[in-house]
């Protein structure tokens, strides 16, 4: 009984030691705890202000003078034709005097040589003697080490440190410093420190905290400009302007050919198709229409594309030219019919010339042969001409530099200031003989280049030397084209003939100013860079149109209608020399809905990737062109489609009909023995 009362106790003790045990049910609310109030910035603070509306303000143009063509020559001033037809080895006839050059001045340090510097301060002349060299050594040697005391004598007594009080503070700091009883005084100084920091800190009164400073204003929220967000940038789709790789594609495409990797050159596809491009207004060279669209292939950017369109000049509207045909006649020239095709241009090239034009030709093979010199259109009797092109026949190796020299040569003789002088290349460039270095040729059309006579070169046949042309092309700066069909025929030497030998900018550089909203995130050109000197200078021709595909990202996702681009394009006028500066400023909000352009070019882009990424690299035979996979053709289909929906343009369907030829080389994947998946 009494165990019992015991523990009826201690269980009533426990109760009333945990009264939250028999708390009331529903248990009484917890009262929620303040929220806690950032106290950096006052609430009533407004929201940063949004940026200002950008745009560019293009400066004053001085108009063109409408009147550019200059009267025609009297042909009796012109040269005497000379038609030798006599051919010899390379090298062994002396070229044309060339025109004489202005020296160019010496600069100062080429004036002393290489051995000529200038000494350096305090340093010995060169050709002194080891006595002076030592002298000028030991003067060093005495300047840069400090003066020694003279013996006895010590410094004076106001310099000496005062002497430290016995046991004060100073004293066990310097018997400290001397390493004597080192330890002692650290252990003592431990000992110490601690009482006189607690006295100093209860005499020194606290001093009140310093009220926070007023918020600043708030600024508009700025891209970082260090991140490439408003930009200029200086574009260059391509620095010859060519057309060869969609014209060589295409045909490969179309006869089954291989197709090279190398060969596919994206910059040249927006520039061979056609694009919608504004008119070129009186007193200006150029035309800029632009459109901006949300990217199709590219989540969160927009594509931008600007046309830019050179005037026309037309048959009658380009300068006189003197023309330097450089002409292979060697043995290659002999297969797939390309002599002929020579030919057929030739003389379809012979209705498109004007009175007053002066024409030489170059033949070459191993050997080098000037069978016309100096013919002027409209003087000499055309039956002349016709006779120098009907005698072409093919024979000997290919001595390509030979011939080069020799027509630049020629060109620069009889080189015209108010005339266009070009030399136009036509071969398969499979040289074989004499220098084949591209390096080299190269250098030569950019030596010509400087002397203001342009290079145009013409590949022909199925198989040529497309590296080399491109490279001659781009020091030369002229058109590079691919003549592999009578189909092309009427097309180079008729229609764009024009085109192809009349320049009416030169050195052009274009560069595009973005607002601080905007900045690139690619482009489908050859060359794009801040600084001008990193990107080549540019001839354009005559009615030509570019496209520059252009891919960017905003600030905050979304362009900002209030905003605008200006596009700059500045260069040399090609009979006066003079620097003319274009600009022209357009508002987002003025570019519209029309974004043909824009999916256009999207559409060539993606169609040129895909077939990059299936062509080989270096073909050996028509196997090599076969695909990895078949599969790869149905699902690049099927994106061309989606990216050409709404287009209903003839370019845009015959893309598609390319594709689908160049997948109908590729075999069907079929299954294997098991039934699972292809073989």
């Amino acid at each position: 009984m009494v165990r019992i009362l015991r523990v009826l106790v201690g269980v009533g003790a426990f109760c009333a030691c945990t009264p939250h045990a028999y708390a009331p049910w529903p248990p009484e609310p917890v009262p929620a705890p303040a929220p806690v109030v950032r106290t950096s910035l006052p609430r009533d603070v407004p929201e940063p202000p949004e940026l200002p509306p950008q745009r560019f303000e293009p400066p004053q143009h001085d108009p063109r003078v409408a009147a550019r063509v200059p009267p025609p020559p009297r042909l009796d001033e012109l040269p005497a034709l000379s038609t030798r037809g006599r051919c010899v080895t390379a090298g062994a006839v002396p070229e044309p005097k060339p025109r004489p050059t202005v020296p160019r001045p010496v600069a100062p340090y080429q004036q002393q040589g290489t051995s000529g510097d200038a000494p350096r301060h305090g340093a010995a002349p060169a050709g002194a003697s080891s006595k002076a060299r030592a002298d000028v050594t030991a003067s060093r040697s005495a300047a840069s080490t400090p003066a020694a005391e003279p013996a006895g004598r010590t410094a004076p007594a106001e310099h000496a440190p005062p002497a430290a009080a016995p046991g004060s503070e100073a004293e066990s700091l310097a018997y400290a410093a001397d390493g004597a009883g080192f330890d002692d005084e650290v252990a003592r100084s431990r000992r110490t420190r601690p009482a006189k920091r607690e006295r100093r800190e209860r005499a020194v009164p606290l001093a009140p905290a310093p009220e926070p400073p007023p918020p600043e204003p708030m600024l508009p929220e700025w891209p970082p400009a260090h991140e490439g967000w408003g930009a200029a940038t200086f574009l260059s789709n391509d620095d010859s302007m060519s057309l060869s790789s969609p014209q060589r594609v295409t045909y490969a495409i179309e006869h089954d050919l291989p197709v090279p990797r190398e060969h596919v050159r994206k910059h040249e596809f927006l520039q061979a198709f056609t694009f919608e491009a504004a008119p070129v207004q009186p007193g200006r060279t150029f035309s800029v229409l632009a459109q901006l669209s949300p990217s199709q292939r590219k989540d969160s950017t927009h594509t931008l594309a600007l046309a830019a369109r050179s005037r026309a000049a037309g048959h009658g509207g380009r300068r006189n030219l003197a023309l330097t045909l450089v002409l292979d006649r060697s043995g290659s020239m002999r297969a797939d019919g390309r002599m002929e095709l020579l030919q057929q241009g030739l003389r379809r090239m012979l209705a498109e010339l004007r009175p007053g034009d002066l024409l030489n030709v170059v033949t070459f093979d191993h050997r080098v042969c000037v069978p016309l010199q100096n013919f002027v259109v409209g003087r000499d009797d055309p039956r002349v001409l016709e006779r120098t092109i009907a005698a072409l026949r093919p024979g000997g190796y290919t001595n390509l530099d030979a011939g080069l020299r020799r027509g630049y040569a020629l060109a620069d003789a009889s080189y015209r200031p108010e005339y266009g002088n070009r030399v136009l290349l036509v071969t398969d460039a499979l040289a074989n003989t004499g220098d084949t270095n591209p390096a080299t040729l190269a250098l030569v059309a950019d030596h010509y280049d400087a002397r203001r006579i342009r290079l145009s070169g013409i590949g022909v046949g199925r198989e040529f030397n497309d590296a080399l042309l491109d490279e001659l092309t781009e020091k030369g700066r002229g058109a590079y084209l691919f003549l592999g069909s009578a189909a092309e025929v009427e097309t180079i030497f008729g229609r764009r003939f024009t085109s192809l030998v009349e320049t009416v900018a030169e050195d052009v550089h274009f560069r595009l100013r973005l607002p601080v909203t905007l900045r690139m995130a690619g482009f489908h050109g050859e060359e794009a860079s801040v600084s001008r000197a990193a990107v080549q200078a540019v001839h354009v021709f005559a009615d030509t149109t570019q496209l520059f595909l252009v891919e960017l990202e905003a600030w905050k996702d979304q362009p900002r209608p209030q905003d605008g681009i200006m596009l700059e394009i500045d260069y040399l006028d090609p009979e006066t020399g003079a620097p003319v500066m274009e600009s022209y400023a357009i508002g987002l909000n003025e570019m519209g809905v029309d974004d043909r352009n824009v999916r256009k070019g999207e559409v060539l882009v993606h169609f040129v990737e895909a077939l990059a990424s299936e062509a080989p690299a270096i073909p050996t035979s028509h196997a090599s062109a076969r695909p990895r996979e078949s599969g790869r053709c149905t699902d690049v289909r099927r994106e061309l489609q989606v990216l050409a929906s709404g287009l209903y343009d003839p370019e845009v369907d015959r893309i598609l009909r390319l594709w689908d030829r160049y997948c109908a080389r590729y075999p069907a994947a079929r299954p294997n023995r098991k039934g699972h998946g292809p073989s």
